[in-house]
């Protein structure tokens, strides 16, 4: 960078070698120009003499190598048709007899139909048995006679010799030839002939392909790329099949005599000029593909070369001697040189004809602009630590050490544990869009609570009436549990004061590890399923739901209720693990056939109405199945396979949910980022989020401010339209948003750097 600025801003190299008066710079020149550049064109002519030996090799093996792709995939695609031909000889519903019966026929023409599309380059196809005058095709039936006057109308293909063809016992190639198609079109077209059954000496009757021949010229054409010469495929019989002609001078009468003599590479003397050969057999159809180029193709190409080999020695030269240059001033010009490069990339806008000045003020402004960075990732760290906290209760993280790397990152200190999770819930109809600011405040009242031996975090899940808390306590007292119920206490207190509600708390079990928390969320969910049996403002604790009566049927009622909430949630590795708790439980139970087989009919029952609460019936694929098991194994399989479409289709949902949110947010601010009134509040009002979300997720989604994104979009209006349309610039102004005219003009040259007037005048 350094290098190119300096060599453009300057008078060129040669002014500025004038202006050295360093003898070492001289001697740096010089050096080089021994030691690098004249190494350098005894190399290039080298490398020149090489190419001018080996060019014409070289493309002569390339165009070889296309042929034989030519050769092999025109034989794949004859085998296709041979292969097809094969089928309809044995195909049921195209049987003489099928295709001769009026209410048959037609389902005949569709399974031609469907023949026809298993190849692109047929372009019609048609089969002929020998008791029969009539040809049967794609597109209906023909007689000979009709289909040589009004469909097909060929130039030497004439009644006696199609007949003629469509009974030999061999397949049959027929040249491309010119064919006037429905008295219309005029195309070349190559008819292939396979008697069927194929192999059979005794042939009933024949599958006859029309291909065109701009088909097989499209795939020379394709493989063959850049190639200005002649390309032709000839059959056994020396015919020309097709051919992609660029020079004229060849005739066809020469072609067929000069391939015949000649296979592989050669040169071949046409008409006194020197042409390229090359040739290859198919051994699968007999066919001869060849190319004829002239010579003298090989030197343009190698003219080229000889271009681009000086352009490039003449830039390495002139970019070596800069080099050199700049060496020899670098030597004893180095604070010139720093100068050069602040102000070539303008780092700050300041200049001065005193270079250390300006340098001084660049290292402070390099500075400041760290510090700006620093402010900025320090104001994108609540949005990052929302999304590990919500990747903590999907159980996303499975790694300890990877939780406290990331929590060490994001400056979550949590205490040593245990941990456990609480849902905040708020009484419903408690945050409306008249009041959407409150639940905002609420939301930053609870995103991090620090109490005696507690600290939670909030976590804003997009419901209106709940929040979740993340909640750790410290390690080593004597009874945990009743420190969790002290903990919920004081966080219950601590949101009375704060916020003067008193919210219904659900609250989970501990865990050990943080990896865990996942747990304790969906046992706090569930806990918060009793909550319209509790009064509002009530702790209701998942452990204690295992203290009411055991189910008649003998498992604990948390383990339905959580295995519900799990499946709701999409957490697959608790659904599986309380799956497995209940089975394990009940395998421990001396329990009689009938009362063991109305327990795991009531499991059954419970999975089967939660995933139709969800509206993924079609995940139960096989309920007869599952119903008539034969060993509680087998029906515990059966139900996790279940389980594990379930929760992976709950969390995809989700998932689109928020992608289609995320982009529904953007596409509103892009909208109506013309509207005056258009703020962070209208938007959190609009998709019934807070407004600390929005202006996170903006900043995440943008890599700016709200503010800044909407001035940009602004601003990039304004630009567009001072240059493409005859309004005025207040009128310009006035559609983006702006009231003040002259506040918005003062902002479009700080930024910009000029006025509107000014933009409008030099860019339109």
């Amino acid at each position: 960078m350094n290098i190119n600025t300096q060599v453009i801003k300057g008078d060129g190299v040669l002014s500025m070698f004038h202006r050295m008066k360093s003898k070492l710079l001289y001697k740096y020149i010089i050096s080089y120009l021994l030691i690098f550049l004249i190494p350098f064109l005894i190399m290039s002519g080298i490398i020149y003499y090489n190419s001018v030996s080996s060019l014409r090799q070289q493309i002569e093996q390339s165009n070889l190598s296309k042929l034989e792709q030519v050769k092999k995939i025109t034989d794949e695609r004859m085998n296709v048709l041979e292969t097809l031909a094969a089928r309809i000889s044995y195909d049921p519903r195209l049987t003489p007899y099928m295709m001769s019966q009026d209410y048959t026929s037609g389902e005949a023409i569709e399974e031609l139909k469907k023949y026809k599309a298993n190849s692109p380059i047929i372009d019609e196809i048609f089969v002929y048995y020998h008791h029969d005058n009539t040809l049967y095709s794609s597109s209906g039936s023909y007689s000979i006679d009709a289909l040589l006057q009004k469909k097909y109308r060929f130039n030497n293909w004439e009644k006696e010799q199609i007949e003629r063809d469509l009974h030999s016992k061999l397949p049959l190639v027929k040249p491309a030839e010119n064919v006037i198609v429905n008295n219309n079109n005029d195309k070349r077209v190559i008819a292939y002939l396979f008697p069927i059954a194929p192999n059979n000496p005794s042939p009933y009757g024949t599958v006859m392909y029309f291909i065109e021949e701009a088909e097989i010229k499209d795939l020379i054409e394709d493989i063959l790329g850049e190639f200005d010469g002649n390309a032709y495929i000839l059959n056994g019989n020396d015919e020309q099949v097709a051919a992609t002609i660029h020079d004229e001078e060849i005739s066809d009468e020469q072609v067929a005599s000069l391939v015949n003599d000649n296979k592989g590479i050669d040169n071949l003397d046409i008409n006194g000029k020197n042409y390229s050969h090359a040739s290859v057999t198919s051994d699968v159809s007999g066919w001869t593909f060849t190319t004829i180029m002239n010579t003298d193709q090989f030197f343009e190409k190698l003219e080229q070369t000889k271009r681009l080999i000086i352009m490039m020695l003449l830039a390495l030269f002139i970019l070596g001697f800069s080099i050199a240059v700049l060496l020899g001033r670098r030597q004893y010009k180095p604070i010139r040189n720093l100068f050069k490069i602040i102000s070539s990339r303008h780092i700050n806008g300041y200049e001065s004809e005193n270079e250390l000045e300006t340098i001084q003020n660049t290292v402070s402004n390099v500075f400041k602009d760290y510090q700006t960075i620093n402010e900025a990732m320090y104001l994108q760290k609540p949005f990052a630590r929302d999304q590990l906290l919500v990747r903590l209760l999907k159980g996303d993280i499975k790694d300890n050490q990877e939780i406290e790397t990331l929590l060490d990152a994001l400056n979550v200190q949590m205490r040593d544990g245990p941990f456990f999770v609480a849902i905040v819930y708020f009484e419903s109809g408690t945050f409306k869009e008249t009041n959407i600011t409150a639940r905002d405040k609420v939301f930053e009242t609870l995103s991090r609570i620090s109490l005696p031996e507690v600290t939670a975090y909030g976590i804003d899940l997009l419901y209106n009436d709940a929040i979740a808390l993340v909640v750790s306590i410290d390690q080593g007292k004597d009874n945990t549990d009743k420190q969790r119920h002290v903990a919920i206490s004081g966080i219950q207190q601590y949101i009375h004061h704060k916020l003067l509600m008193n919210p219904t708390i659900g609250v989970g079990t501990l865990c050990n590890e943080k990896k865990l928390i996942n747990r304790s969320y969906i046992e706090a969910l569930a806990a918060m399923e009793y909550k319209s049996i509790n009064p509002q403002g009530s702790i209701i604790y998942f452990d204690d739901i295992s203290l009411q009566p055991e189910r008649a049927l003998g498992y604990p009622k948390e383990e339905q209720i959580k295995l519900v909430q799990s499946l709701k949630q999409g957490d697959q590795i608790v659904a599986e693990e309380t799956l497995r708790n209940m089975f394990t439980m009940l395998a421990t139970k001396n329990l009689s056939i009938q009362v063991s087989k109305l327990i795991y009919f009531d499991i059954i029952n419970t999975i089967v109405k939660t995933v139709t609460e969800l509206g993924l019936d079609g995940y139960i694929h096989n309920f007869k199945q599952i119903v008539d098991f034969n060993s509680t194994e087998q029906l515990q399989a059966q139900l996790q396979t279940v389980i594990i479409g379930v929760c992976k289709a709950v969390s995809d949902k989700k998932e689109s949910h928020n992608d289609r949110l995320r982009k529904d947010i953007i596409a509103y601010i892009k909208q109506n980022y013309d509207l005056y009134e258009l703020s962070l509040e209208k938007i959190a009002v609009e998709f019934q989020l807070s407004i600390s979300y929005i202006s996170r997720f903006i900043k995440d989604q943008t890599g700016v401010t709200f503010t800044q994104y909407l001035q940009d979009l602004r601003i990039a209006h304004v630009k567009k339209q001072l240059t493409e349309s005859d309004q005025s610039i207040k009128q310009i102004v006035m559609e983006v948003g702006y009231k003040d005219v002259a506040n918005f003009t003062r902002k479009f040259k700080k930024i910009v750097g000029i006025t509107p007037g000014q933009y409008r005048t030099l860019h339109k």
